[in-house]
């Protein structure tokens, strides 16, 4: 069976670009940069290209970026990834500076300064970021090496010490993941507090002038229960509910 050539991304369309962008940046695609994109010479690199376009949209939310420099940023950033040095890719990414820069006679050195500075951009770095990979799964492999030695020396070393310390070595690395820590956060607003503050002074108010004026006692308040009805008002209605009653 003969194997054909993915032909999905050999044209971006400007759906497929909008698509990818944030909706907020959907708009600023133009004819005028799809146009741009198809026309960048080499069909393996405008593949590689444009699916880093679509791949990295996210990237341009997450500050105050235009498309255009996404654009370029992502060109300069996909011909580091097949292995241009930064100078070769700032040549590749902005031909007509660079040829500015050689017309004039500028040192080569001063222009790989230039190319070292873009490297160091945000909007780059951003993208760069995204295309590394976590140095646990770049190394999985190693890692797995390394468990099958320790299971090998706890199995065979004639050392007693050498056998335990590789045993404590895959108790470590192959127990079970501890069963995750749920936090509450209990948090409360200066308003409810005073609130209660409030509430309980005007219920103590209340108690002390119904035993000045006879209506209870001192000690019938102590063994009462008390349900507090809130009204509209800021003001709370109290009734009291004798234990004998309950």
């Amino acid at each position: 069976m003969e194997l054909t050539k993915d032909k999905s991304l050999a044209v971006l369309t400007k759906d497929q670009l909008q698509g990818s962008m944030p909706k907020k940046f959907r708009h600023n695609v133009t004819d005028e940069m799809i146009t741009f994109i198809n026309s960048t010479e080499g069909d393996e690199f405008r593949d590689i290209y444009k699916e880093n376009l679509i791949g990295f949209a996210g990237v341009i939310e997450s500050g105050r970026y235009k498309m255009l420099d996404y654009i370029n940023a992502v060109k300069f950033v996909s011909y580091k990834l097949i292995g241009d040095s930064n100078t070769i890719a700032y040549a590749k990414t902005f031909p007509d500076r660079y040829q500015r820069l050689v017309d004039k006679n500028t040192p080569m050195k001063t222009i790989s300064s230039f190319s070292t500075a873009y490297n160091k951009g945000d909007l780059v770095h951003r993208i760069l970021e995204r295309t590394l990979v976590p140095i646990h799964i770049l190394n999985m492999d190693i890692h797995q090496e390394a468990i099958n030695t320790q299971a090998d020396l706890m199995r065979t070393a004639k050392s007693e010490t050498v056998r335990q310390k590789a045993a404590e070595c895959l108790i470590m690395q192959l127990k079970a993941p501890e069963a995750s820590k749920i936090e509450v956060d209990v948090t409360y607003n200066n308003s409810s507090i005073d609130e209660l503050r409030e509430t309980t002074r005007a219920l103590a108010q209340q108690q002390l002038k119904m035993i000045q004026s006879g209506a209870v006692t001192a000690e019938h308040i102590a063994h009462s229960d008390i349900i507090a009805k809130r009204r509209d008002t800021v003001e709370t209605e109290y009734e009291e509910i004798s234990n004998e009653n309950s």
